[in-house]
């Protein structure tokens, strides 16, 4: 830093052209392409007597380049949310209330979750809930992209569209669970113990994590004339 300062102070009118590597009013924005930073100014050569011009048109040129994309997304959010109300919502407020919390809530999950060939009583379930509460959040996260593609749960009950299904599977004992995201469903066969369904649950969520996947799998079984469980190709 000190180098540079010095090297900067050192620059005279003789020495600009040869340090400083910009010839015209224009500057390479974001998407890398050149762009002048004031009208006509591919035509303006950068000099040591306008260079201070040049960098007060420079700054507010970067700043203001995302200005027709920022419009937009206020138009897409003022469609839905009064823009009045944004004068009283802090930045962390607007991003929860749209996305939803970081932090996976349990207690929600559980007040939408519905069982298929089983009930809370079940082995697999009451394993399954001890597992989910020792997991940690990133843990909490992984699963629900791995059951549903979304990383986060609605703030409010109200906004969950779509309840999180558990079901239980023939699949081979102590395999690895299955999901539908389109059904926000985790398919979970038969465990011998709580550890080895931990085991399995937690390799499936951190290593299987690309929803992508399903159409190149959908096409693989299709050429392998294979079914899957529920009798969807």
């Amino acid at each position: 830093k000190q180098w540079y300062q010095r090297r900067v102070r050192g620059i005279t009118s003789e020495s600009f052209g040869s340090v400083i590597p910009i010839e015209r009013y224009h500057i390479q924005n974001s998407n890398g392409t050149l762009a002048p930073i004031v009208p006509g100014g591919e035509d303006i050569k950068l000099t040591f007597g306008n260079r201070k011009i040049f960098a007060v048109n420079a700054l507010h040129s970067r700043i203001e380049e995302s200005d027709a994309q920022i419009e937009a997304i206020l138009e897409g959010l003022a469609s839905i949310i009064p823009v009045p109300l944004f004068r009283f919502m802090t930045a962390e407020a607007l991003e929860e209330w749209v996305c939803g919390k970081p932090e996976i809530d349990l207690a929600l999950l559980q007040k939408i979750v519905r069982y298929r060939d089983m009930d809370r009583t079940h082995n697999l379930v009451e394993w399954f809930w001890r597992i989910m509460n020792r997991f940690s959040n990133d843990d909490r996260v992984a699963l629900m992209r791995f059951v549903s593609g979304r990383s986060r749960l609605p703030t409010d009950i109200a906004d969950v569209s779509q309840r999180f299904q558990i079901m239980k599977t023939d699949k081979s004992k102590d395999g690895l669970p299955t999901a539908q995201t389109c059904f926000f469903q985790l398919r979970l066969p038969d465990y011998t113990s709580e550890a080895v369904m931990e085991e399995k649950l937690r390799y499936a969520i951190h290593n299987c994590r690309s929803i992508d996947m399903d159409n190149y799998m959908l096409a693989r079984n299709v050429d392998n004339g294979q079914m899957l469980d529920d009798g969807i190709i």
